[in-house]
């Protein structure tokens, strides 16, 4: 009677851990074959802007097909908000508005469709600390509003500080050191954010400045090939920064 006893068990063992099992790799392949909805916000680098050539050439365009090889099941859709010029505070160029209100519109339009983004990719603050000459401290609220605005709808949020201009400002301007104090507020509205919420959605942040683009610590040559005009992307710039967001999504949609 014993020994019938423990066969059962362990039986019952096994069959829960083949289970356990399958039902990691059905949600593996459900992840896999499943809609992937990103929304791009920001500036002129979020538009893709290459002044030199008078063209845009965003890095939407390699995120997406970076995801596309990453994800073959996956149906993916980004939709790009980027805004020539525009900021927290800085009105755009060619539109006649701050990032704010368009960040609103396109996350609660699409939960009220009900296709909530999984993603909200958010990059600027650099019109507002060069051209407008704000405050880290300033920039901050904007950011944080748009995060939460995200992070309510469910979507998860790609934080990405605004990069260095040596093109624009040298290493030791007073701006550059606004920018840097935003990197680090950035991290630390993601953390806080992230220790609010036991679970998804959360905030990522990807910060290029301090490694792959750093431009500032580049020689001439080495910098022309990331920068248009020293503030800019060029084309090998944008499809980089792409690649790297795909593999940040890649990396979240994996755990």
């Amino acid at each position: 009677m014993v020994n019938t006893t423990a066969a059962a068990y362990t039986a019952a063992v096994l069959l829960a851990l083949l289970c356990s099992s399958w039902a990691a790799d059905a949600a593996r392949l459900l992840r896999q074959d499943t809609d992937i909805r990103i929304l791009a916000i920001g500036d002129s680098i979020t538009e893709g802007s290459v002044p030199s050539k008078n063209t845009n050439h965003p890095y939407t365009i390699q995120l997406e097909q970076q995801l596309r090889k990453m994800r073959p099941n996956a149906r993916i859709t980004i939709d790009n908000e980027g805004v020539g010029g525009a900021g927290i505070f800085a009105v755009g160029f060619h539109k006649q508005t701050t990032i704010p209100p368009v960040a609103e519109r396109a996350i609660q339009r699409a939960k009220r469709h009900g296709t909530p983004y999984d993603y909200v990719i958010v990059m600027l603050g650099i019109n507002d600390l060069l051209r407008m000459g704000k405050s880290a401290e300033e920039v901050k609220g904007g950011l944080q509003q748009i995060y939460g605005w995200a992070l309510d709808a469910g979507s998860n949020v790609i934080a990405i500080p605004p990069f260095g201009a040596p093109g624009f400002v040298s290493k030791d301007d007073y701006k550059e050191g606004e920018r840097k104090k935003l990197a680090d507020m950035v991290r630390g509205m993601a953390a806080g954010e992230n220790s609010r919420r036991a679970s998804s959605p959360k905030v990522a942040v990807l910060n290029l400045q301090a490694t792959t683009m750093d431009f500032y610590n580049m020689d001439d040559a080495e910098r022309s090939r990331w920068l248009d005009d020293g503030l800019h992307l060029t084309e090998f710039g944008y499809d980089v920064l792409g690649r790297a967001i795909a593999r940040a999504i890649d990396r979240n949609l994996a755990e």
